[in-house]
């Protein structure tokens, strides 16, 4: 056995035991080791001699065996044969045979996972290729070397990767061999898409593969382009196209797997690809909401992974098995006895068969942790696959759930819509027609509440988009909890007065001061729970009662209640009411609404950690409490106070409105002519800018939206010449998107459209009370 490589002798067994006796050796023949010596040089110059008359033929046929001892996993025959003719192809100049000799050793190196050692020899090997000017080799190396820096761990050889890959590609272009040039392509288009980059690896990769042809495309390279291609259709939600591509990869890989001709390293890569497919495929059915069918194509993806791994550990054990193969064993323990008969030791034959034995139960052990880790990784796989399974079920337990609640929302919203645009129509049509003067009032009443009811379901949907996204937060005013209920009952007079009902408040002697907190959500609160108990009581009465249940360090712990003697609930409904759109319906009526205000009244209490309880039965009425805790706010009289209670003197207010909607300005003009007030109209934001400095005005009602320059600009260029003039945003854009905005370009105060007639005044004496009063 001739070795000629320092890195290379570890793979023969020889070696271990020659190792062993080498001082028996030393001991026993020391008087012959001249002669032994000489013998070797002889030997050596004979076997050089012969390496070096070997022809091309000679040295191909070694090559041949080493690549037959490659696939058979026999790595150091495979090593010794290269060896042998890597000796002769240097001796005879052949660059191309030393490039495939190389290419053997690179192999060997990469199966047995040395990448280093692989990547220097497939290196060297297509330095030769080049000088030899094989198209076919350089593609081959290239293609090889593209591979190993691209699935590197090292980002700084992602680079040199793509580089070789190209060389592979334009290689392969000049021998006109589609195969090879289609390799590097699949390579590259994979990376892109593992790295998230489906429209890279589509456009620029993909594409030129199709645009070559796969007509001959060999049966692995087939299979994963169309596994590249399915996956692509099924980024981009193209699942007609997804099923076509794996349907083609199913049939081909099965057929690759059944073929006997394959060897097992082969089967286990078909294996591997086949697990890849069957996960496209589970990926693909879950995007078309088939669930339970995506559910088994897990399954069968974790079944492939795992034949494809168990067909690599034999692969391994086999070659573990033959690098000790019995003949061998055989021979060396032969050598072993004639060297012992020689030295007549029994302790050489002692250390030899304790050798034999540990090598033996080495073997053993390595079988027994190797069908350990097999069991212990089918329990993992085991346990993935029941938690894929329950996250399946959950999945589609929340799909249908989401489907059903945006059925319900349309349905709901549509009719709800639909109805008092009806009305607004309808009664605005009637208007034009001029009825009687009798009429008039009457429609204008009832186009009043579809207004108004229109404008509560826009708010309701809006505020329950904000509760669910986090964006509404508690704020912390000072209020008075007498005067906010009575206000709230005074604006329901109307819902009171249509199902003659009697409302009455109860609070708590104990709270006897004004309280800090947010009283905009309390108030939507006791809103929308006053006006249940009024929607669905007739002839009845309504009681709203809060108790002071604890007091300490200036902190109030209060229960609300609000009971009435109406309809109710039936004891199967009140687990739901409290859902988006969840309304109780009665046998002999329908109520209209949305079925959201219970929902928003839900979150709001949840946003103050708190909750609420319902205790109702049917046909005699419900009673819905909670707690709220509030702090104590003190009462000082400051110069804020006094400024809003100066007497201004006069209500002939000379006010702009910058407003670029006709309509706006007309509505706006004639509510504050009503008044007594005077009006200007400007229809952006720079004739406000140049009416403001010829005349003298007491307020600004500024939009925010306008052509040429919005309110905000406007604002910020007023203020460069005039600082004192009150600026209000008059704007239908929700308060919590532009307050902020708003006060940092030095506007005072924001209205919001459409507004309560009464607190549209107020916010304009307060603002006006302030200008007065500086």
């Amino acid at each position: 056995m001739l070795i000629f490589n320092d890195d290379l002798h570890l793979f023969s067994p020889i070696f271990v035991f020659s190792f062993i006796n080498r001082k028996y050796y030393y001991l026993k023949l020391g008087k012959f080791s001249k002669h032994i010596t000489a013998l070797f040089l002889v030997f050596f110059t004979i076997s050089a001699y012969t390496q070096s008359s070997f022809g091309t033929d000679s040295i191909q046929a070694y090559i041949d065996k080493a690549e037959l001892h490659l696939e058979k996993y026999n790595y150091s025959e495979a090593l010794e044969n290269a060896q042998i003719a890597y000796k002769s192809a240097k001796f005879d100049n052949n660059d191309k045979n030393v490039a495939q000799i190389l290419r053997i050793f690179a192999l060997v190196y990469e199966f047995t996972g040395q990448k280093k050692k692989a990547t220097k020899n497939y290196r060297n090997a297509l330095t030769y290729a080049s000088s030899s000017k094989s198209y076919e080799l350089k593609a081959i190396l290239s293609h090889r070397l593209g591979d190993i820096y691209l699935n590197s761990e090292n980002n700084d050889t992602i680079d040199l990767g793509f580089n070789h890959h190209r060389m592979s590609y334009e290689n392969a272009k000049i021998i006109n061999d589609t195969t090879k040039m289609i390799r590097p392509l699949i390579s590259q288009a994979k990376y892109y898409m593992d790295n998230n980059d489906h429209k890279k690896a589509y456009s620029k990769y993909l594409n030129q593969i199709k645009q070559i042809g796969t007509t001959h495309l060999e049966s692995l390279e087939n299979i994963k382009l169309n596994n590249l291609l399915a996956r692509y259709f099924l980024m981009v939600r193209n699942y007609e196209k997804a099923n076509k591509y794996i349907t083609n990869s199913e049939s081909q890989v099965q057929e690759e797997i059944d073929n006997k001709l394959n060897s097992d390293r082969l089967v286990s890569s078909y294996y591997r690809e086949q697990a890849y497919t069957h996960k496209i495929k589970s990926d693909i059915l879950y995007g078309q909401k088939d669930f339970q069918l995506a559910f088994k194509f897990q399954e069968k993806y974790h079944l492939s992974l795992q034949k494809s791994i168990n067909l690599t550990k034999e692969i391994e054990v086999q070659r573990a098995m033959i690098e000790f193969e019995v003949d061998q064993m055989k021979d060396i323990a032969n050598e072993a006895e004639e060297n012992m008969a020689e030295m007549d030791s029994e302790e050489i034959k002692w250390q030899i068969s304790t050798i034999l034995g540990v090598v033996l139960v080495l073997i053993s052990l390595a079988f027994l942790i190797s069908a350990y880790k097999n069991n212990l990784q089918k329990k993992n796989l085991n346990n993935v696959l029941i938690e894929k399974n329950k996250e399946l079920i959950t999945a589609k337990e929340t799909a249908e759930q989401v489907s059903t609640l945006k059925s319900q929302f349309i349905s709901t919203v549509s009719h709800e819509l639909r109805t008092p645009l009806y009305g607004v129509i309808g009664l605005t049509s009637l208007l034009m027609q001029n009825p009687e003067e009798k009429k008039k009032d009457e429609y204008l009443e009832s186009l009043k509440f579809s207004g108004d009811y229109l404008l509560a379901l826009i708010n309701d949907v809006l505020q329950l988009s904000k509760i669910e996204t986090n964006e509404v937060k508690l704020e912390k005013v000072s209020f008075d909890l007498t005067s906010l209920i009575e206000g709230i009952v005074n604006s329901l007079h109307s819902k009171q007065k249509d199902n003659n009902n009697d409302v009455h408040i109860d609070i708590d002697k104990k709270i006897n001061t004004t309280l800090l907190g947010d009283s905009v959500r309390l108030s939507q609160i006791l809103i929308n729970l006053i006006g249940n108990s009024l929607k669905f009581t007739k002839n009845g009465n309504i009681w709203v009662k809060v108790k002071c249940l604890d007091y300490q360090k200036d902190n109030y712990k209060l229960h609300f209640s609000i009971k009435d003697d109406g309809i109710g609930i039936p004891k199967s409904k009140q687990d739901t009411i409290f859902e988006s759109f969840a309304q109780v319906k009665n046998q002999n009526q329908e109520y209209e609404g949305t079925g959201l205000g219970l929902s928003i009244v839900k979150k709001l209490i949840h946003l103050h950690k708190s909750e609420i309880f319902i205790n109702s039965e049917e046909g005699v009425g419900s009673e819905f409490s909670f707690e709220l805790n509030y702090e104590k706010a003190v009462k000082e009289i400051d110069e804020q106070s006094q400024k809003e209670n100066i007497s201004i003197g006069t209500t002939n207010f000379n006010i702009l409105i910058v407003d670029d909607n006709r309509i706006n300005q007309i509505v706006t003009q004639n509510i504050l002519k009503k008044k007594g007030y005077t009006c200007d109209l400007a229809s952006n934001g720079m004739d406000s800018i140049d009416m403001l400095k010829k005349e003298s005005y007491d307020l600004v009602l500024m939009d925010i939206n306008m052509p040429e320059m919005n309110g905000l600009e406007a604002t910020k260029v007023i203020r460069t010449f005039n600082t004192n003039i009150p600026i209000i945003a008059l704007t239908a854009v929700e308060e919590g998107e532009i307050r902020d905005q708003a006060l940092s370009v030095g506007m005072n105060d924001v209205i919001i459209k459409p507004y309560d007639t009464q607190q549209f005044f107020q916010t304009i004496m307060r603002n006006i009370s302030k200008m007065k009063y500086i």
